[in-house]
């Protein structure tokens, strides 16, 4: 019998090479209140909380983030992939936040994952407008 087929977060330790010495910890509706509509994660790993288990936990350039608890499969999954980690770390996963109204009539915040734009490394070169003489 191999009982290792039953456990459900199979992924390593990942060392996302970010100090979060200093970090403070924010809601989603702390980013939502000041206008921040998307965030870009540099990394995830869980806590346990007493109260609700595994929390999913967000690393951000300044700060940790807690995230819904039912994101944590979803989560648990993209950590099982060697390339996600990858693109995680370099900046390429970012999460696009929601408002919503629960069936309790309560104001929830949630996030899809996105890929996080992408500067362009050369600028446009656009010809200059030449004004109208008539």
């Amino acid at each position: 019998m191999n009982f290792t087929q039953y456990n459900k977060n199979t992924f390593e330790k990942i060392e996302w090479n970010v100090n979060t010495k200093d970090f403070t910890f924010k809601k989603l509706s702390d980013f939502f209140s000041q206008g921040v509509k998307t965030i870009q994660v540099f990394g995830f790993f869980f806590t346990k909380s007493e109260n609700y288990g595994l929390q999913p936990i967000a690393i951000t350039k300044d700060c940790l983030v807690n995230l819904p608890t039912h994101k944590k499969d979803v989560i648990s999954e993209m950590l099982k992939n060697a390339d996600c980690v990858n693109a995680i770390k370099n900046g390429e996963c970012s999460l696009k936040l929601r408002e919503y109204k629960s069936k309790y009539n309560k104001v929830c915040y949630d996030f899809d994952f996105v890929d996080t734009p992408t500067t362009s490394a050369t600028p446009e070169t656009t010809e200059e407008k030449k004004p109208d003489i008539f």
